[in-house]
């Protein structure tokens, strides 16, 4: 199940700015050069660039640069990498696969995943395309949980998830697509 997104906040200048990762910088950062991961890439790499384009959408603060020089790029990294996560909905990694099964699914590009969250914040949820686009991916899909939930309890139904029309890409393979140009690996804890 997807978690509402904690509040991401970065100190720029002794200034807090609350980083929030709604659907509209998801799809925005999905259609820059190199979408999440390589923005990914450019914050692990230490890239000022990177850093005033994420910041830059939720706060205009003038000589932005020298402020975040001065603050230091490494104490924006963490932060950072957790908006660009939670833009992309990812679940935190302890709900994916309990059993250790490979998840059932097909391969899905971010784009069409995101598009498919508008789809269900407009379509399945009534909400109006500047509320869908203010909301994060994660509230997007409790929503969407909430109003099937509503639905079954007035209209009956099964317990299956097969009715939900969410992306079916697994975490495991979400990590993949987004750290798959890092060279990473998923490493298991042991018990």
């Amino acid at each position: 199940m997807a978690k509402l997104a904690d509040a991401i906040t970065v100190s720029i200048g002794g200034e807090a700015i609350e980083l929030r990762p709604s659907l509209r910088f998801a799809i925005r950062i999905e259609r820059r050069p190199g979408s999440f991961a390589g923005l990914l890439r450019e914050i692990m790499d230490g890239s000022l660039t990177a850093t005033c384009e994420i910041i830059r959408d939720h706060a205009d603060i003038p000589m932005l640069e020298t402020r975040i020089l001065d603050n230091g790029l490494d104490a924006l990294r963490e932060p950072l990498v957790r908006y660009v996560l939670a833009l992309t909905g990812m679940d935190e990694p302890e709900a994916a696969n309990d059993n250790g099964s490979k998840a059932k699914g097909k391969s899905q590009p971010f784009s069409e995943y995101l598009s498919g969250l508008y789809k269900i914040g407009t379509g399945w949820l009534g909400w109006t395309p500047q509320d869908t686009l203010n909301a994060t991916p994660a509230e997007i899909m409790l929503a969407h949980d909430g109003r099937m939930s509503m639905l079954k309890a007035i209209f009956g139904g099964t317990d299956d998830k097969t009715d939900k029309p969410q992306s079916d890409i697994s975490l495991d393979e979400k990590f993949r697509g987004v750290f798959g140009g890092f060279g990473t690996k998923i490493v298991q804890r042991r018990a």
